[in-house]
Formats: C-alpha cells, structure tokens, sequence
C-alpha cells in the first residue's frame, strides 16, 4: 500500500524566506518613497502658489480694478494666503471684502519664504502694483534629491514655477 500524500501551500521556511526576502526590498525603496512624497509635496504647493496668483491676475483684468490681492496670514506665508479684492487698499483683507481664495498652512516638512514682502497686489491691467515677488520652497537645505522649487513673478504680473538644478539655495533657481 502506497500513502502517498498530496502537498498542497507552502510550508513555514520557504513562507519566511519569502517574507524576508519582501522585507530587504522594502527597506531599500524606503528612502526613493520618501524623496518622492516630499517632491510631489513641494510640486503641489508650488501649483498651489500658481494658481492663486494667476486667479490674482485674472480677477483683477476681469473686474477692472486694481485692488486684487494675494496676502499671507498672520504668521507668514507659512500660514497660508487669502485671494481677496481689497476694496480700501490698505493691504489686508479685511472684513467685508470679497475673498475669492483661502489656502491652509504649509505642510510643516517645508519651507515657504516670498523674496517680495507679505503681499503680491495686480493692477486692472494684470501687471503687479506691488514688487516683484519671488516665493521659494525648500524641504532641507541644499537638498540634492528633492531640490527646491521657485514661483516667480515679474512686473508684467505673469507667475512661472521652475525647480533648482544646481541644489544650491543661495542662488535661488536656476
């Protein structure tokens, strides 16, 4: 008489092998993910930045007034922004003028500075009534693996975002 038994699944050795196996793969990708998150983190708010300034600037050709602003919260940009028609001018926005966009703070593993002051105003013809502005995040400084990204905007009032290729701070994006 032949017993001969069938197997079936895998036994506990080769199920741990495996799993180790999983384990150094993992610990190995670990640092390339965290890489990612922050430059997708520091992408997003870059786009964030765009997208206010640009609704800045339409709002203000749109509406024909030369009192739209981008003001940074109390605290700094690192707080946040609101997008607002500031009707008195007086470079807030207060209450009972219209907000067209409030940001949330920053996340905290960033760093967001604006070269041109704690606020960025259009005239009705689109072009800043303020200075120059130059916002710059930064995740670590001289961070070669998530390099820092800048949203600028010039005196024509037309925002562009680039990234460092250099991974040098100091001199801004380049």
């Amino acid at each position: 008489m032949s017993f001969a038994r069938s197997r079936r699944g895998f036994t506990i050795i080769e199920l741990m092998v495996t799993l180790a196996i999983v384990a150094v793969l993992a610990m190995a990708a670990l640092p390339s993910m965290r890489d990612l998150v922050t430059s997708n983190r520091m992408k997003t708010l870059s786009l964030d930045i765009y997208t206010s300034l640009t609704l800045a600037r339409s709002e203000a050709i749109k509406r024909n007034t030369g009192n739209i602003s981008m003001v940074e919260k109390t605290g700094g940009w690192q707080n946040g922004w609101t997008v607002c028609v500031d009707a008195d001018a007086n470079g807030a926005c207060d209450g009972g003028e219209i907000v067209l966009i409030e940001n949330d703070p920053v996340d905290p593993s960033l760093s967001l500075t604006n070269t041109g002051g704690s606020i960025v105003t259009y005239g009705r013809d689109g072009r800043l009534s303020s200075a120059a502005a130059s916002f710059r995040i930064i995740a670590g400084a001289n961070n070669a693996a998530v390099p820092m990204r800048c949203v600028e905007v010039n005196v024509s009032g037309r925002p562009a975002t680039r990234a460092d290729t250099n991974a040098t701070d100091s001199d801004g994006c380049n």
